[in-house]
């Protein structure tokens, strides 16, 4: 059964909840950058390792790390993305893929399995206003813009492929904003009401992760919680805040110590592994 991810990441005491985007470190690391896609007994490998390496509190799983080697290594994925018309095409035909769907909900079973209901399991997947604009670039030559029509469209194709999830021991999703096609105000995140709609109906809690403020910030209808960084203005009204940069900047020492709430951090992948854990060590001693 499921866990239910806010009281969890609402509940750590006197010692934060620590949520983890370890991937990119993990896989230079572990793996020296390769696919750890292919099968889902070499992910559980990789991601076994990498999650007891930092001993994070919750288990993530990054949707466009899997997407991104799937276009790399699929001969036909590009070329099934390709169009000429319609914005929306690529991301239509990405997310249509059988494969990488299919081995996407077997490694969430692998990992509710090998986990047993221990930690949260969270999908990690660009926004739909991301994910169009993302899933573009990888098939064509050129940027476009995205507008209300092409992110609902988005957010639509993403609800129906979240659908297919709704078997498994998910307990949250959380969508990542772009800096650089940021949404200019909340009314802009209300575009994806078609995933808030399927993360309500299934009870998985759902997040937004924004690198940078937007204009007078209140969570849509739908959204569960907020990830904002610690140094923003947003920082004291949002469950989550986003340590990196303070942390691996500063090493921890400014960091303010939370009665509510939980930290969010990203590891650059080029960190070295004995600063890494020395930093993990005293941000959880905190």
């Amino acid at each position: 059964m499921a866990i239910d991810l806010i009281s969890y990441l609402d509940t750590g005491g006197d010692s934060p909840r620590l949520w983890i985007n370890f991937n990119a470190y993990a896989k230079k690391l572990l793996s020296d950058g390769k696919n750890p896609w292919t099968t889902p007994a070499s992910y559980m490998s990789f991601y076994g390792q990498a999650h007891g390496l930092v001993k994070a509190d919750v288990a993530v799983l990054d949707v466009w790390d899997l997407y991104q080697h799937w276009m790399q290594e699929d001969k036909d994925a590009l070329k099934s993305m390709v169009t000429k018309r319609r914005v929306t095409a690529p991301v239509k035909k990405m997310l249509e893929a059988f494969a990488p769907r299919e081995l996407l909900a077997e490694v969430i079973t692998a990992v509710s399995n090998n986990y047993n209901g221990s930690v949260p399991i969270v999908l990690v997947i660009p926004s739909p206003r991301a994910l169009v604009v993302k899933a573009y670039q990888a098939a064509n030559d050129g940027d476009i813009e995205p507008d209300e029509m092409s992110v609902d469209t988005a957010a639509m194709y993403l609800a129906d492929y979240l659908r297919y999830f709704s078997e498994t021991d998910l307990s949250g999703v959380l969508l990542m904003e772009d800096e650089s096609f940021m949404p200019l105000n909340s009314e802009e995140l209300s575009w994806y009401q078609p995933v808030f709609n399927v993360t309500k109906h299934y009870r998985w809690a759902v997040g937004v992760h924004l690198p940078t403020e937007i204009e007078n910030f209140v969570l849509p209808e739908g959204v569960n919680f907020s990830i904002v960084p610690a140094q923003s203005g947003l920082s004291d009204g949002s469950l989550g805040i986003d340590i990196s940069e303070q942390l691996w900047k500063e090493g921890g020492s400014s960091l303010m110590a939370r009665s509510t709430g939980f930290n969010y951090l990203s590891i650059p992948e080029a960190s070295k592994p004995e600063f890494v854990l020395d930093t993990l060590s005293t941000i959880k001693g905190k």
